[in-house]
């Protein structure tokens, strides 16, 4: 063990990122192709498809917040996120590919059931994983800019996992004599994958500093008190689950409007959201050095504009000329990686906020709200798409010539009209935050001089490297 602060190595900055590649494995398909999975490859009706995914979003804001409390208050030789991650590395990808295996001998509430319980343990998992290791941006540095840049990497590694997945999710599931099979041979794929990037994390972070406060008492009251009272990051909340909710919308409604109103194979949506995420891999490091010039508030409201106009063009695009999507989803491509980098190097600016308030470091804390909310957004917003498939009449397992013009039509309109919606609300909710780095910055000149004040015992910050 050491004392005193040193630089994020590249090596530690690489390691840490390839987690993201698991997460974004499994975002990715729960996100865009589950849904599709529950009423095309299962047969549930969308209405009860949509409540099973659901109810598991609803856990998270349980097991969420005492997930990351929990990780606050460890004390551990590993540090106070390792633990948690290793423990999911050795559940997550299995519960995430048993979803997959619905056993077809069950009746249609059984099998609804069954995916409720299988996705309620793989996201109970995968908070285990991500609400700890989304932390670990906070403790590895206080630099503002260097968190940008860690957030990068990180950033970078969410879009390769989202083109790998959604990619070769499609060529997967389509390549067997069922769905039903397609998507259990995906399961077990993607669940392998998952337990190699967990195992990665927490190898990779081994040796990184880590910036920890003294354990505290727990208590459920000050925890939640202290997110309450943060107001940088209630508002940076309540922006990111509007984008989350624009983002589940349209994402689960893709795979419905290529093969139900454009007639396209299904194979197409990877490739469609995989020229977006290339383009947002590729343009994340000009973002950051945007970040730089205006500010990570304004360049993630650039961001949130660019991609509530791209949800537009959908509505009018025929059929015959589906291809325009790719444009569409390119441009997108561009304010989508503000989206992700910006919101996501801005939360940890909040720890220190809480910090000036309280006394202590809440990272899990923090992370396991910003967690639930992630998940929260998306699930709802698939969750809006099920209510509205059942609204305009769409048919579980039924061909796109089965569907009536009406069910069409509707789904044209819930791919368009309800994410921009939601991108607009967002960017309202946007324009009260006010944490800029000037301001940063005094907050950690605050926190410094209190530290220096204050009885060393009680206040001493500890920067600390496994060896």
């Amino acid at each position: 063990m050491t004392t005193g602060h040193r630089g994020l190595s590249r090596t530690i900055k690489i390691g840490w990122a390839v987690g993201e590649l698991g997460i974004a494995t499994f975002i990715g398909l729960t996100m865009i192709y589950l849904l599709f999975f529950l009423t095309q490859a299962v047969g549930i009706a969308p209405l009860w498809a949509g409540i099973a995914l659901l109810i598991p979003r609803l856990w998270d804001v349980v097991i969420d917040p005492i997930i990351g409390a929990l990780s606050d208050h460890t004390r551990s030789h590993m540090g106070r996120r390792r633990p948690y991650v290793l423990a999911a590395a050795c559940t997550f990808g299995p519960f995430f590919a048993l979803l997959f295996a619905v056993p077809s001998t069950l009746s249609g509430t059984g099998k609804t059931v069954y995916v409720t319980i299988l996705y309620l343990l793989a996201s109970s998992a995968y908070s285990l994983l991500d609400v700890p290791y989304s932390a670990m941006a906070a403790e590895f540095t206080r630099d503002y800019k260097e968190r940008t840049n860690l957030t990068g990497y990180k950033m970078i590694a969410a879009r390769a996992g989202i083109v790998l997945s959604v990619t070769l999710g499609p060529l997967i599931f389509t390549s067997q004599s069922s769905l039903a099979a397609g998507f259990r041979l995906l399961g077990y794929v993607s669940g392998a994958f998952i337990v190699a990037t967990t195992f990665t994390i927490f190898f990779a972070t081994r040796h990184a500093p880590r910036i920890e406060r003294p354990v505290h008492h727990f208590s459920v009251r000050d925890e939640l008190n202290s997110l309450r009272g943060n107001r940088p990051f209630r508002v940076l909340w309540l922006a990111f689950l509007f984008q989350n909710l624009a983002i589940g919308a349209s994402a689960t409604t893709l795979i419905y409007l290529i093969t139900f109103v454009m007639r396209a194979d299904a194979k197409v949506v990877g490739p469609l959201v995989a020229v977006g995420s290339v383009v947002g891999l590729l343009v994340t490091p000009f973002w950051v050095l945007i970040a730089r010039r205006l500010g990570k508030r304004k360049g993630y409201f650039v961001g949130m504009a660019i991609s509530a106009l791209m949800s537009l063009p959908a509505l009018f695009i025929p059929p015959e000329l589906y291809l325009v999507l790719f444009v569409v989803l390119l441009v997108a491509g561009v304010g989508d990686a503000a989206t992700q980098l910006f919101p996501n190097s801005m939360v940890p600016d909040t720890v220190e906020v809480d910090e000036l308030r309280t006394g202590m470091r809440r990272e899990g804390a923090i992370f396991g709200a910003w967690s639930f909310c992630r998940k929260l957004g998306m699930a709802a917003g698939a969750f809006f798409v099920s209510i509205g498939l059942s609204i305009v009449g769409f048919v579980s397992g039924a061909a796109p010539a089965a569907q009536s013009p009406g069910s069409l039509v509707g789904i044209r309109l819930i791919y368009t009209l309800l994410p921009f919606t939601l991108w607009v609300a967002a960017m309202i909710v946007l324009r009260r935050y006010e944490l800029s780095e000037t301001r940063f910055n005094d907050i950690k000149a605050r926190i410094n001089r209190d530290s220096a004040n204050a009885p060393v015992e009680q206040n001493r910050v500890r920067i600390e490297a496994q060896q």
